[in-house]
């Protein structure tokens, strides 16, 4: 089985991303926790996904039949805009597990860049390939009768800074977490990504105060867990 650091970049499936997918429109959190639809996402603000703004990406490999690898799980493959800027290899999505009886969901980040129009993306579990799906972002009203060139000469000069790629997409939340608490002196970015990351709430999924966007438990949830276990 293909370790993350064997997968193919993005560049391997140029072919199927130059025919531009279909839209994806988002479903409802039911349909997409059922695994009838493999994606779900959603954004600090409870707004459509918007250049310039912050986006938590959610995706069931169930709703596609598409097994976890045992080692790394579902790899993230994707980039903005045409031609795919920031694809380079797979990076591998944070797990959440959700019990027993239904299988795990993978979660990554993504930090829109300002003249990012869309994203396209596939997923992976370093053999099978699901994909490419295409989201599109809306973009500031000033700029809505750009031409895409317009948009791709942004986005090269955004992302043209060093570390630019991994601060837009970064799938690696627990080691943010992890590192802002033992780091007492963060760099200004430093403390911009753990600000960014820290999302307190209800992080049991047998629980109706779940937060599926959590990644720091505030015991919200755990009146409601511990009535569960007496009964």
């Amino acid at each position: 089985m293909a370790r993350p650091d064997q997968w193919p970049p993005l560049a391997a499936i140029m072919s199927i991303c130059f025919f531009v997918p279909c839209r994806y429109v988002l479903p409802s959190w039911a349909m997409f926790e059922l695994g009838k639809a493999p994606i779900y996402w959603k954004t600090m603000n409870g707004l459509p996904p918007t250049s310039g703004e912050k986006l938590k990406l959610f995706y069931n490999p169930a709703a596609k039949m598409l097994v976890p690898n045992e080692d790394f799980g579902i790899g993230f493959n994707g980039g903005f805009n045409q031609p795919i800027m920031c694809g380079g290899e797979p990076r591998a999505m944070l797990r959440k597990a959700r019990g027993k009886a239904d299988p795990p969901i993978y979660t990554i980040q993504i930090c829109i860049p300002k003249h990012a129009v869309n994203l396209i993306c596939s997923f992976t579990n370093g053999v099978d390939w699901d994909g490419p799906y295409r989201l599109q972002f809306q973009v500031p009203k000033a700029w809505q009768n750009r031409p895409i060139e317009f948009f791709n000469e942004g986005l090269a000069q955004e992302l043209s800074k060093e570390g630019a790629c991994e601060k837009a997409i970064f799938p690696d939340t627990s080691i943010v977490i992890t590192r802002c608490a033992m780091i007492g002196n963060l760099s200004i970015e430093g403390g911009d990504r753990c600000n960014l990351d820290l999302v307190p709430g209800c992080m049991d999924p047998g629980s109706h105060l779940y937060n599926p966007l959590a990644n720091v438990d505030d015991g919200s949830c755990s009146i409601d867990s511990d009535v569960e276990s007496l009964v």
